[in-house]
């Protein structure tokens, strides 16, 4: 069986949650080459630190709103790693439950009902979709209307442009650049059908993510025969990504998972 490498971008200091990630990945076989600015104290052992500036310069790293998360520079940059052909993107809050063969020459699924999320990613290097996701990022004439934007915000940020603002992808709504793009360029370029269902890489969805981390709580209930991962959503295990990421109590599911893989939690 052909197994893809696994490639993500990380930035600052790893957590039991990103070692976890990668320990499952490499379980399962796969090569891990996780791609930073700077070398990453505490990568797992087999896991392989590539320079972020391979694939883009450093001077491209944004935060959200200037000091949030840099999770919209994260989806520029997995679009462009993509485009390189470097392998299967996936978040570090991924969980791998069994190997991702191939892959097809498309790989995402819905995370809920009419919202298609990129946290586990593989697009074609030479679709055309890649090329509509990385004109968000490098387009300099951008239409005034931002059509992957909701309806109010494509309407907000077409207002404060023309009142002269740059209204920069970090400066849009949050997740603008990852699921509803990706929904919106999914729906105009008719490849709807290729999206899997969510049992597949977003079994528990997002509101069931924090009880995870309370005794009693398990993964295996939603594990579906064609689950893949399971996306753990690190942003609701640490208040939207604005404190730090606390340890799974015993007993709980990401304590077992931690167990399973061998990662110390603390």
């Amino acid at each position: 069986m052909s197994l893809p490498t696994i490639v993500s971008f990380w930035h600052g200091p790893m957590s039991w949650l990103e070692r976890l990630s990668i320990a499952s990945f490499r379980r399962h076989g796969h090569v891990v080459e996780v791609y930073s600015f700077d070398p990453i104290e505490g990568l797992p052992e087999g896991a392989i630190w590539r320079d972020a500036a391979e694939v883009l310069p450093r001077d491209k790293l944004v935060f959200y709103k200037g000091k949030g998360t840099p999770g919209v520079f994260s989806d520029y940059f997995r679009m462009s790693a993509l485009k390189q052909g470097r392998g299967v993107y996936a978040d570090l809050d991924v969980y791998c439950v069994k190997p991702i063969a191939g892959p097809p020459d498309y790989l995402m699924a819905y995370e809920r009902p009419g919202s298609i999320n990129g946290a586990v990613l593989h697009i074609p290097a030479d679709a055309p979709l890649l090329n509509d996701l990385l004109a968000i990022f490098t387009d300099t004439q951008r239409p005034l209307l931002e059509p992957h934007l909701p309806p109010i915000r494509r309407i907000e940020v077409a207002a404060r442009r023309l009142f002269g603002e740059k209204i920069a992808p970090e400066d849009m709504q949050y997740g603008a650049t990852g699921p509803m793009a990706l929904t919106h360029y999914m729906r105009q370029r008719g490849l709807e059908h290729l999206v899997l269902p969510s049992r597949v890489l977003y079994p528990i969805p997002y509101e069931g993510i924090p009880a995870l981390m309370h005794p009693g709580s398990s993964i295996d209930a939603a594990i579906a025969p064609d689950t893949l991962a399971v996306h753990l959503w690190r942003s609701q295990l640490t208040r939207r990504g604005r404190a730090d990421l606390p340890p799974p109590e015993p007993g709980s599911a990401l304590a077992e998972l931690c167990r399973r893989e061998g990662i110390a939690t603390i």
